[in-house]
């Protein structure tokens, strides 16, 4: 068994060089050698990653979800290993019952895409760091002291520990980092023949120990990661292993299939500020690109293509928002378009009566449904194949004199009929996945676009963060500048916190 992480297999995949169809090419190796899909597990430290792992399998071999029980995230694995349900796991529920029996606020769910706990409440705080030091493998106190600048009082996290340690137990339940410990404490773990890990850079000191219990129990141990792309440090990653067992035993993919010469040149000389990291030597793809810097983000023409528009923290995106819907854009903005597709639509609808065409019953419903105090539920129930005039339409929605949308659309705001109207003016197309989306450095990991448009400035408490320790921040960056498969805009900073590229 592979209990020596010396005879671990290494392997070190830059932006966009295909690790995760190297890892696929050494599945179907293994299965053409006669290694049962049941016997092979593929981990990941995200949810994300592990389904697009599994979904990726199953189409390329021809399997089911059944075959390969053992792809899954490492606290999924934990979940199944210890037989629970889901009424053994702490709920939103869960934790509302929590708060009203200790008087806190605790919302039950964290969004932490920022890379920072800054914009947690005060007792969303008190668990974050009561988790880490569990996932830290270090006790509270010293995980207390790291944070000290937060604003966190040791009383409270105490009494917080103390409290929910008693809730859980008095009622059977577990949270996420519990699965993994009571893994690792009563060392429960599948008989492998391979196993592959995937994200390794992520992973925290408690999340390695589950690895190495796995690999005492696996034949052959395939690591897979990029610590220059290691942005969860703030929430306990341990890099600094994986750059550890990557000494003289790794395995770098060579060639980028994302990142043109250019990009690649500013990439390179950013990340070669980290001090502790494995050197990598890997090519860019045979096309210059371009890198472009811009004073402005207002002077990036973004009225073509496939964007992403990234930036430190959510907040420094408002005034990129504000700009796109000015100009009649169509944006993504964390996971939710800039405005309803059924709005855009029922634009387009009523305004095709207004031409003279015909329509269908359910798009007569959608064209009316706007409009304030037109008789709807008539349209449901006629013959779905019939075609209704403009006057038909008026009559039986009972809406009065027809004019045009933005008049008669009063059920949508005047901030709504003036985007709609910048978007027909500009002529965007509305299509399932917007073109252009917004986002935060952290959430667009994993992601790719033809053009990038990136944002150096940065947050005071991330700056202040920066000063101290910059290796955390350069791969934050360096992430981001990579995501560009052919153009990428800088935008000089507007204060004087930012990134310096």
């Amino acid at each position: 068994m592979a209990r020596d992480p010396s005879t671990w297999s290494i392997i070190l995949g830059p932006p966009g060089t295909g690790k995760t169809t190297t890892i696929l090419n050494l599945i179907e190796l293994e299965m053409e050698n006669g290694t049962p899909p049941d016997r092979i597990g593929y981990f990941a430290f995200s949810k994300k990653a592990s389904e697009e792992g599994r979904e990726r399998t199953l189409e390329r071999f021809g399997l089911t979800s059944k075959d390969v029980p053992n792809f899954r995230t490492l606290h999924s694995l934990c979940y199944r290993m210890l037989g629970l349900s889901k009424t053994s796991v702490m709920q939103p529920s869960d934790y509302r019952e929590f708060n009203d029996i200790m008087g806190m606020r605790l919302t039950g769910t964290m969004e932490l895409e920022e890379g920072s706990i800054s914009m947690l409440s005060k007792d969303d705080r008190l668990r974050f760091v009561e988790g880490l030091s569990r996932l830290r493998c270090v006790n509270l106190r010293e995980q207390w002291h790291q944070h000290y600048d937060e604003d966190i009082n040791w009383h409270a996290l105490e009494r917080y520990q103390k409290g929910l340690m008693r809730f859980k137990e008095s009622r059977g339940l577990y949270d996420f980092t519990d699965m993994l410990d009571l893994c690792v404490q009563k060392e429960i773990a599948p008989k492998l023949e391979v196993m592959f890990v995937d994200e390794a850079q992520d992973l925290s000191p408690l999340q390695w120990r589950l690895v190495e219990l796995l690999a005492e129990n696996t034949e052959r141990v395939y690591i897979a990661g990029d610590d220059d792309q290691a942005i969860f440090r703030w929430a306990g990653a341990d890099v600094d292993h994986l750059v550890g067992i990557s000494r003289g035993n790794a395995r770098v993919l060579e060639q980028s299939y994302r990142i043109p010469r250019s990009v690649h040149k500013v990439a390179d000389s950013v990340i070669r500020r980290v001090k502790t990291r494995t050197d990598k030597i890997w090519n860019a793809r045979e096309h210059e690109g371009q890198v472009i810097s811009e004073a402005s983000f207002e002077h990036v023409d973004v009225s073509k293509g496939d964007w992403l528009i990234l930036s430190r923290s959510n907040y420094l995106l408002n005034e990129i928002d504000a700009h796109c819907r000015s100009l009649g854009v169509y944006f993504e903005r964390k996971g939710s378009p800039s405005i309803s597709e059924k709005k855009v639509k029922a634009v387009q609808f009523w305004e095709r009566l207004r031409k003279g065409e015909t329509l269908y019953p359910e798009d007569a419903l959608l064209a009316v449904s706007y409009i304030k105090g037109s008789k709807k539920k008539i349209f449901e129930t006629m013959d779905k194949t019939e075609f209704l005039t403009l006057a038909e339409v008026q009559e039986k929605a009972e809406i009065g004199e027809p004019k045009i949308w933005h008049d008669m659309f009063t059920a949508l705001t005047p901030t709504e009929r003036s985007y709609i109207l910048s978007m027909l003016r500009s002529g965007e197309k509305i299509t399932k996945k917007p073109r252009i989306k917004l986002s935060t450095i952290h959430s667009a990991k994993g992601g790719e676009a033809t053009n990038v448009m990136l944002l150096t400035d940065i947050p005071y408490r991330t700056w202040k963060s920066y000063e101290k320790t910059p290796d955390d921040d350069t791969r934050v960056f360096y992430v981001g500048l990579t995501r560009a498969k052919e153009n990428l805009h800088i935008i000089q900073p507007s204060t004087n916190k930012y990134f310096p590229i």
